[in-house]
């Protein structure tokens, strides 16, 4: 009223205002006339009211308005009883009142009272317009048939006019001013679904419509109740109804059976509604029994002409569903139609699914839910954020719910296990034909899950399962759990086998499959990030540690994204992809590793220890390709950062680039079948292939080519023990079982041509180093080794039996021209020592030798033979013999050669004519002391076990024989001739200075204790003098100590005998000895020669002058008148004895 008031204020301003655009006189008489004509009509239409029913019959009046309201409702109308009053007001009272459904056995409506108040205008041109109209107990059945429409819907042709309701009962209301309804009774019966006739019933109907002047605008009040066996619901409405124009796609095509065009806002209010009851009604049969419980609902609802009847909107809903509330709107499309369509748009409060399903039933989601439900155990509170329920009225419902839904506390049984994942959060989104699940949270089986979706795709063949989830579980549970899901059977196994698992791994998970076979859900793959992950295999010696990395499986394989570790001092990083099943292949798969060489030990042949031959850090990578039951492998060992002691061939250093590559195939059986290996240095590349078996037992079968190899191009780290230049090939074949290399057979050659050998500890070069070498499996064919060393040469040839054991060596030995001082060892150690004691403390070797020409030092021979024997640490050189100048050569030599402790030595000789200048050039001396034929055989013994050194241990004896020679040089037979005088006195007889002292044999007897050379019976007979000596040379301190007992002889006597240093030694009745002694002290090459006095002599010879003495005598048998002395022979003055000492000659 508001409203009106203000609209019809409005409209007198705009009036007055357009009145002061006109005269004054016109506007004042202008509203007098309207004025009078209105009052006139007014008293007319009153007068004409009160005298029509004076001209006409009650009965005629009655039927009338029947007739009038028959053509304005488009229905048969009966009335038990009708009373028409003119005062105060024209008022029809119908009492009994039935109308008629278009088919006549039906009732449309029942009225006990129908009270109308007329308008008299429309009454005037004979037509029945209510002003005013009350219905009492009003029972309406509003019905939509087998086809789909409503009875108040379905009207004949009325052939009314503009103002009739067309035929519509309902919207005839509009044509009164006011209605009030009072204790009425709608009930609704749809007769459209298949699934039987539904109907809801409304009691305590009442409504108030008050209809604006315009007649197109009413505003509405409507309560009803509807009862159920629950209780009773109550409905409330409330708004304005208002007539608009159709739509353009609303265009009628039969004017007579026009679609009745009115919209509605207004407020909507439902207390304790009956779920139950409304789902009957409404929604598909059979009702879940699970829907029980109200709803209290109140919003906005606006009712507007639609493309096809009409569609209503229910604006900011507000509902209460027990322990659920409910916020949003909803709206029905087609209303009135055959086939409306409907639609909820809601949030809600948090609510147990059980308590949800109670409401909303999972199969008006989609039909297969409830199943999915029961057998997955789905449980958890749901709040919905933003859903939307749409569906048709059609005879067979369809619901379509689609939103986004918070899910707490969830709970849903997984995978073909039927693993629970519980105390699950997320969003929920519910779409056309699926679900989808985002930010998934909670549990699963024994992993936590941090973030996960999923998509339950509703298909013809069943609903289908998609699952990802994301989180961290223990590495123990993750690996059990692997092992019965990768794809490679291989793999799997492997991981089957994995103990003492630790630490956490962040897996994400991929489950697919339909959820009504579930069998077939599986795990389809996902993705396993791991950090700091530790483990034991049998396959590997160590533990894993620090395992990180990511590992991706899908149903076509398993990829590994820089999967990495230690394991020992390895650490390892894993790259590339196991494709397929059972029948898995390798594709793209890339191992890397950096270890430590000590690492290998367990994966190399036994030999050396291994830090003795290899030190540092290895670099290993291998790309596998095939099929993982025998995968081919491209690998490379890299050597660069370690440092290798090859012996016999050299120490490689770090930073040195050296690598090792191969390409072959890794059998089931942990066999590696190598096609190419090389070793690869950066001038030479050696190819190798073969087979390796791995694993527990180690086996190895290859073959190595090496085509001529230059050792001059060699890297400089390469020494081969000297080996500085010649070509090198190698053929060889390898066989083998286990990790001892000495068990294994070895079948090839080994050749070396013009080679070059250099050694600071030997005295040249060994040059032209010709080798020819076959291996024979544990054996090996010496064809021939042939080299020169200055101007000497050998030839060697021979067999070597059980190589890898303890090898027997049967050798040739030639050379046509020897220097044996290059075979003598130099210093303290050499390698020629150190071969020998390899040689004797682990070989059994059996040479022959002989040499056409040799030397050592100036002494030569000729035609040398000997027998080597090497083992049990000892060095037998025997038969020994030779040829020297005339002479013959024989002995022994043997020596005691413990490893690397010092060696015992026994020499025995025997030589025969050999000169004796010649002999004393194996002492290293230059000059010739002596010449003369000697014999000599003796025995010298020595060690280097005695502190005091080798020359202290030296024992022996020998016998020393040199006949028809000459005394050259002798310092100390040249001082004891100075101190005679004796060249002056011989000159021009025998020249002493310039051809020597003659003489006819010098012998001896020597024997060797600790060092100390000892003789007492060195004798020289010469014709010119007969001398004896008795003493002994002490080797380490160079110390002489005889005693030289000198006496002329022969012819040359009588003129000796004037030397005043000759005596009688003998005095007494015997006769005298003539003879002359001296003491011998000092070194060797600087002796002190001091002449022994008589008078020294007086009280008799002892010690070395009487063994000096002896000999002499033993020697000369002189004659009886040279011992006699005579009486009258002056003595010699004492100082005339001691002459002063006359220098001997220069040598």
């Amino acid at each position: 009223m508001i409203k009106r008031k203000a609209r019809i204020t409005y409209l007198t301003r705009e009036k007055e205002g357009i009145a002061t655009a006109v005269p004054r006189e016109g506007a004042n008489a202008r509203p007098r006339a309207i004025i009078l004509g209105l009052v006139a009509i007014l008293l007319l239409g009153v007068v004409t009211a009160f005298t029509l029913p004076y001209f006409l019959g009650p009965d005629y009046i009655q039927s009338f308005f029947l007739q009038q309201i028959e053509q304005s409702l488009g229905r048969k109308i009966e009335v038990g009883q009708a009373r028409l009053k003119v005062f105060p007001r024209i008022q029809l009272v119908l009492f009994q009142v039935v109308v008629r459904d278009l088919d006549p056995s039906r009732v449309f409506l029942k009225a006990k009272r129908c009270d109308l108040v007329l308008r008299i205008l429309p009454l005037l041109r004979q037509r029945v317009v209510g002003k005013r109209l009350t219905i009492e107990e009003l029972q309406v059945e509003l019905r939509r048939d087998q086809n789909g429409h409503w009875n108040f819907l379905s009207f004949p042709d009325t052939g009314g006019t503009k103002d009739q309701a067309d035929g519509n009962p309902l919207a005839w209301l509009l044509l009164v001013r006011e209605t009030t309804l009072i204790n009425g009774e709608v009930t609704l019966v749809d007769e459209s679904r298949p699934d039987g006739v539904r109907s809801i019933r409304m009691s305590a109907v009442d409504a108030v419509t008050s209809v604006r002047p315009d007649g197109n605008r009413a505003d509405v009040q409507v309560s009803a109740m509807i009862p159920d066996t629950q209780g009773v619901s109550a409905l409330s409405l409330a708004g304005r109804v208002i007539r608009t124009e159709p739509p353009l796609r609303m265009a009628q095509e039969d004017a007579t059976r026009a679609v009745p065009v009115f919209q509605f806002e207004g407020t909507t209010q439902a207390t304790n509604i009956h779920l139950r009851q409304v789902a009957d009604f409404f929604g598909p049969r059979p009702v879940p029994d699970r829907i029980r419980g109200s709803a209290n609902l109140r919003g906005l609802i606006r009712v507007v002409p639609g493309v096809a009847g009409y569609d209503m909107v229910l604006s900011e809903m507000k509902a209460n569903f027990e322990h659920l509330s409910l916020s949003g709107q909803a709206s029905v499309s087609g209303l009135m139609t055959a086939q409306p369509t409907f639609s909820l748009t809601f949030s809600s409060s948090a609510l147990g699914l059980d308590d949800l399903l109670n409401l909303v039933p999972a199969q008006w989601v989609h039909p297969q839910l409830p199943t999915i439900i029961k057998e997955r155990e789905i449980k958890g509170t749901v709040e919905a954020v933003s859903a939307t329920i749409t569906g048709s009225a059609s005879p067979q419902i369809r619901l379509s719910l689609i939103g986004e839904f918070r899910v707490q506390q969830g709970h849903v049984l997984v995978g073909r296990d039927q693993t629970p994942a519980q105390n699950l959060s997320g969003t929920v989104f519910i779409e056309p034909g699926r679900i989808r699940v985002a930010d998934m949270t909670g549990g699963y089986g024994p992993m936590r899950v941090s973030s996960g979706k999923a998509l339950v795709s509703f298909l013809d063949a069943g609903p289908w399962l998609e699952m990802e989830l994301t989180g961290d579980m223990a590495a123990a549970d993750l690996v059990a759990l692997l092992a019965k899901t990768v794809p490679s059977e291989r793999l799997s196994h492997a991981l089957a086998e994995l103990r003492e698992v630790e630490g956490i791994a962040f897996p994400t998970f991929r489950i697919v499959g339909p959820l009504n076979k579930p069998a077939e859900v599986t795990f389809a793959g996902g993705e396993f990030v791991a950090r700091n992950i530790s483990f034991r295999s049998p396959a590997l010696p160590d533990p894993v540690l620090g395992l990180h990395g990511r590992l991706l499986l899908s149903p076509n394989g398993t990829e590994f994204d820089k999967l990495g570790g230690q394991f020992g001092q390895t650490r390892f990083e894993v790259q590339g992809t196991i494709a397929g099943g059972k029948l898995s292949t390798f594709q793209g798969f890339t191992v890397r590793a950096r270890t430590d060489a000590s690492q290998l030990v367990q994966l190399l042949p036994t030999g050396p220890p291994l830090e003795s031959v290899l030190q540092g850090t290895i670099g290993v990578a291998a790309v596998l390709t095939g099929p993982t039951s025998a995968p081919q492998i491209q690998g490379e060992l890299g050597l660069t950062d370690a440092k290798l002691v090859l012996p016999g061939i050299g120490e490689k250093p770090a930073g040195a680039p050296t690598s090792i590559e191969f390409d072959g195939t890794l059998s089931r059986d942990a066999t590696l079948w190598t096609g190419r290996g090389e070793v690869v240095l950066p001038s030479l590349r050696l190819a190798a292939k073969g087979k390796m078996q791995l694993g527990r037992q180690f086996g190895l079968e290859g073959a190595l080519v090496t085509g001529p190899i230059s050792l001059a191009s060699l890297p400089d780290w390469i020494t081969l023990e000297g080996l500085e230049a010649g070509t090198l090939e190698i053929s060889l074949d390898v066989k083998g079982q286990g990790k001892d290399w000495r068990t294994w057979q070895t079948t090839g050659w080994v050749a070396l041509t013009n080679g070059l050998f250099l050694d600071k500890r030997l005295d040249g070069p060994v040059k032209d180093l010709y080798l020819r070498l076959k291996l024979v499996r544990n054996g090996a064919e010496l064809k021939r080794l042939t080299f020169r060393v200055n101007e000497s040469d050998a030839s060697l040839s021979g067999v070597i039996r059980n190589w890898h054991t303890r090898p027997t060596i049967t050798m040739k030995v030639e050379s046509s021209q020897l220097d044996i001082d290059l075979l003598i060892p130099k210093g303290a150690r050499s390698r020629l020592r150190d071969m020998l004691e390899t040689l004797a403390e682990s070989t059994r070797l059996v040479a022959t030798v002989s040499v056409d020409r040799g030397a050592y030092k100036q002494f030569l021979f000729s035609n040398l033979s000997c027998r080597v024997n090497i083992g049990d640490g000892v060095l037998d050189v025997d038969r020994i013999s030779g040829h020297s100048d005339g002479g013959n050569i024989a002995g022994r030599l043997v020596l005691q050669l413990p490893k690397q402790k010092p060696a015992d030595a026994e020499v025995s000789v025997r030589l025969t004519g050999v000169p004796f200048e010649e002999f004393t050039h194996l002492f290293g001396t230059k000059e010739h002391l002596i010449v003369g034929d000697l014999r000599l055989s003796g025995t010298l013994r020595g060690n280097g076990r005695d502190p005091q050194g080798v020359p202290h241990s030296l024992s022996g004896r020998t016998n020393l024989l040199i006949e028809q020679g000459r005394i050259l040089q002798s310092k100390v037979i040249w001082k004891i001739l100075g101190i005679l005088n004796l060249p002056a006195l011989l000159q021009g007889q025998v020249d002493v200075e310039k051809d020597g002292l003659p003489f006819d044999k010098i012998s001896a007897t020597i024997l060797v204790r600790n060092g100390r050379i000892e003789s007492e019976n060195i004798a020289v007979n010469s014709p010119v003098l007969k001398i004896t000596a008795a003493g002994n040379y002490d080797l380490p301190t160079d110390q002489l100590d005889f005693v030289v007992a000198v006496s002329p002889f022969g012819s040359y006597s009588q003129l000796l005998k004037s030397i005043p240093l000759f005596g009688k030694l003998l005095a007494g009745d015997r006769k005298g000895l003539a003879t002359a002694l001296f003491q011998v002290k000092g070194p060797l090459q600087e002796p002190d020669v001091t002449y022994m006095p008589l008078r020294s002599l007086a009280a008799g010879l002892s010690g070395l002058a009487q063994l000096a003495l002896d000999v002499l005598k033993n020697t000369l048998m002189l004659p009886k008148e040279m011992i006699e002395s005579s009486d009258n022979e002056a003595p010699v003055p004492e100082t005339s004895q001691t002459p002063e000492l006359s220098a001997p000659p220069s040598p």
